[in-house]
């Protein structure tokens, strides 16, 4: 083939190799799309991985050296504390879950730039509007996620931190779970070592108070007063739930209260356990100079009494407002408890011919609660609390029990998590308490101690209590048996033959056994259960 041959048959082959260089080029720009997509998505991976492909790999080595370092600390920390400890460490260190929070909304930014700034330096130069469009949007999805966890996780620190500056006492050091005093005094008690906080403190008294004084009546009175005596190492708990309508209650000397009724709070059906608050309350608006050192007089003079009465010493209380108490139970989903008997909600009351209350039928808003194992929303579970129309204090009592073991029984770390700005919220509003915010992680670890373990209930009845002259030295003495149960005796383990050569033969008929009479009527075999006004597990109370 000479030269021109050549050059005829090279005139052919251009649009041939045109095509193919178009083939070829498109091939390019569909790989080189492909690999932004790939490079993009790898940073919404692991921040600034796709950048170490691009000219700016220098600038995605610190981001992912950043990240890499960040999960390491996270893992270590975990690794040595636990899951669960890790948690907890986290939830009562204010300053450095505000720490968190900002690292969290600084290190979304950092991220979300990484991830946009990858797809800007992979886009291939010659895509076209509809290929940029769709690598924009890709863009824009990932950094939705990328952004979603980090702004669900600064809604639940927020609402945490808000929750903990109106729930919890803070005073910017550690302090013991210990004995808290009037006027928000230091504890006497030190601090435990880490390993065992409650070393000093074999049991905790935390007494729950239910209060509103939103009904027509003057000033605030603790319808609801429950004492949960908790052992710190085990968990084993006991709940006393003090009658309202307890007379002649005792009032220490050191209170100021007890210059006005030195004999006991005594002046008939008025002087109520109930009306303590509202009596130091007016003492202190009247005689300023009595309380000058307290500010929360109701508060002191409640819990000063009831300690007398029981014979314990009450190391922190639980103020919660039971309006709001319907908040936290909606928050938390509903708590399921079983009805024993049916209880009317939300009916109208008057005073019949023979001084009692009773409850009118034709009520426009009356609802029931019918016998049965229900789950229970706020405002159903309010109701459970709180009637005694057509029962009693005594029964009202037992269901304010039984309702505090459902909510400590069903938080569950799940339920918690899932719904917690709305728990942590309700809480805020409507909860208060004197533990100081530094023993927020003992006391989570205790409250979870406390799941796992048995919850007994003691209350004062009727049965066993004259409310009108009550014997208070009886009422110590059961509280002090409740929280000093007789340790198991275990029997001694038999003889073995190896051991020992005499062997005790089993009785023969000539020997004589103890008779075992039975009263007539009666069945030996048959064991009674505990009685209502007995110490015996919440289960057998509430189940």
């Amino acid at each position: 083939m000479n030269d021109r041959d050549r050059a005829t048959e090279g005139a052919h082959t251009p649009p041939r190799s045109r095509t193919e260089w178009v083939e070829k080029q498109e091939g390019r720009e569909r790989e080189t799309l492909g690999r932004a997509f790939g490079l993009t998505a790898l940073s919404a991976v692991l921040p600034g991985s796709g950048l170490l492909a691009t000219p700016r790999r220098w600038l995605g080595a610190v981001v992912v050296a950043l990240a890499l370092g960040l999960a390491v600390v996270v893992g270590v920390t975990v690794r040595r504390e636990g899951l669960i400890g890790t948690a907890l460490s986290t939830a009562s260190d204010s300053d450095l879950l505000r720490t968190i929070m900002w690292g969290l909304i600084a290190g979304t930014v950092v991220w979300v730039g990484a991830v946009a700034l990858t797809a800007l330096m992979t886009q291939p130069s010659r895509s076209t509007g509809r290929q940029r469009g769709a690598l924009a949007a890709f863009t824009a999805v990932l950094c939705l996620l990328v952004s979603t966890p980090a702004a669900l996780g600064v809604r639940y620190i927020d609402s945490h931190l808000d929750a903990m500056d109106k729930v919890f006492t803070s005073d910017g050091g550690s302090r013991a779970p210990g004995p808290a005093t009037p006027g928000g005094a230091e504890p006497t008690s030190a601090l435990g070592p880490p390993e065992d906080p409650w070393a000093d403190l074999p049991r905790v008294n935390l007494l729950l108070l239910g209060s509103d004084a939103a009904e027509a009546r003057e000033g605030t009175r603790t319808d609801t007063m429950i004492v949960a005596s908790i052992d710190t190492h085990t968990g084993e708990s006991v709940l006393f739930s003090i009658p309202r309508n307890l007379q002649n209650v005792p009032i220490p000397r050191d209170n100021p209260l007890h210059d006005l009724y030195p004999e006991g709070y005594n002046c008939g059906d008025q002087c109520l356990m109930n009306a303590i608050w509202t009596e130091a309350e007016l003492a202190a608006s009247e005689h300023p100079e009595w309380f000058a050192d307290d500010p929360t007089p109701g508060l002191t003079a409640t819990r000063q009494v009831i300690e007398t009465v029981l014979g314990l010493d009450i190391h922190h209380t639980v103020i919660v407002n039971l309006e709001g108490f319907k908040d936290l139970i909606d928050a938390m989903g509903g708590v399921t408890v079983t009805v024993k008997e049916r209880i009317p909600i939300n009916g109208r009351t008057f005073t019949g011919a023979d001084g009692k209350l009773h409850l009118d039928p034709n009520s426009p808003n009356l609802e029931w609660l019918e016998p049965g194992t229900h789950k229970l929303t706020g405002f159903q579970a309010l109701g459970y609390s709180r009637s005694r129309v057509m029962s009693d204090d005594y029964d009202r009592m037992r269901r304010q029990r039984c309702m505090v073991a459902a909510v400590i029984d069903q938080a569950n770390p799940v339920t918690l998590l899932q719904r917690y700005p709305q728990i942590i919220t309700a809480v805020g509003d409507n909860v208060v308490t004197d533990i100081p915010q530094e023993d927020l992680r003992v006391w989570a670890e205790l409250v979870m101690l406390v799941q796992q373990s048995t919850l007994r209930s003691l209350p004062f009845t009727a049965s066993n209590t004259n409310t009108a002259n009550p014997d208070f030295s009886d009422i110590r003495a059961r509280v002090w048996e409740a929280t000093h149960p007789a340790p198991e005796t275990t029997p001694p383990p038999s003889k073995d033959k190896d051991d020992d050569e005499t062997v005790t033969a089993a009785p023969t008929q000539d020997t004589e056994a103890p008779e075992q009479t039975a009263t007539e009527g009666e069945d030996p075999a048959t064991e009674t259960g505990p009685a209502d006004d007995e110490l015996q597990d919440i289960g057998a109370v509430c189940g």
